[in-house]
């Protein structure tokens, strides 16, 4: 999303419209806020100006001890971290990254996700899927993730069903972007020993032998039948 490229000290600049938008009307979102997850780093103080320079909505930073979403908020979340303890209450999370695969969409599902962004697509869609959001739609996606939204619920009930438990599922999504065992294990909350047990068991499921193979497998496994 190239056009998301203020300088972090944009954002001291920045004066969110929080009650009017820029015609000079009311909001109807200025009683409802995007939480921002996780609390730091440069993608979120990007997208934090961003939000707070076109008045979609007042950005809040997601600290579980300072701030937490209230129902019909929105939590954007950076798809390449761990998503921190919130209680799951009434609040729509959405989730960001550079591209999506049906694999990492049903990992984030499975964690309550109503929406998927992809930063590569144009930043008038990433403007439109936080409106949709704020206004209570789901589910929610960016045009290049929108074709998958159909595919979910069928890829796991049909084709992973027959396959993975959802935890062997959880487990492939997190080896196939490059976690290790132990940062699987620390991920999931679950032990090392497991994480491996698991891995075997996958592996034998589906007739592979390496992650690159796994990998190859899933995508497979989860290409639109034609």
């Amino acid at each position: 999303m190239e056009t998301i490229s203020h300088s972090p000290q944009d954002s001291k600049k920045a004066t969110p419209m929080n009650e009017r938008d820029r015609d000079g009307h009311h909001s109807p979102f200025s009683s409802r806020h995007v939480f921002l997850s996780p609390p730091n780093g440069t993608p979120t103080e990007l997208i934090r100006t961003y939000l707070e320079t076109r008045s979609l909505a007042p950005a809040r930073l997601l600290d579980p001890k300072v701030a937490t979403p209230k129902p019909n908020d929105v939590v954007l979340h950076n798809g390449n971290h761990k998503l921190p303890p919130v209680k799951k209450i009434d609040f729509c999370l959405i989730v960001y990254q550079e591209g999506w695969h049906l694999i990492d969409m049903v990992f984030w599902k499975r964690r309550g996700a109503c929406g998927w962004l992809d930063l590569q697509d144009d930043p008038q869609d990433f403007q439109q899927l936080i409106r949709e959001a704020l206004d209570g739609k789901s589910p929610l996606a960016t045009p290049s993730v929108r074709p998958h939204l159909h595919q979910l619920d069928g890829f796991i009930d049909r084709k992973l069903g027959r396959h993975l438990t959802r935890r062997e599922l959880d487990i492939s999504v997190l080896l196939m972007k490059g976690f290790s065992d132990k940062e699987t294990a620390k991920q999931l909350k679950i032990s090392t020993g497991t994480v491996h047990n698991h891995r075997k068991s996958i592996y034998r499921k589906l007739g592979v032998h390496s992650i690159s193979q796994l990998m190859h497998r899933l995508r497979t496994m989860a290409a639109p039948t034609k």
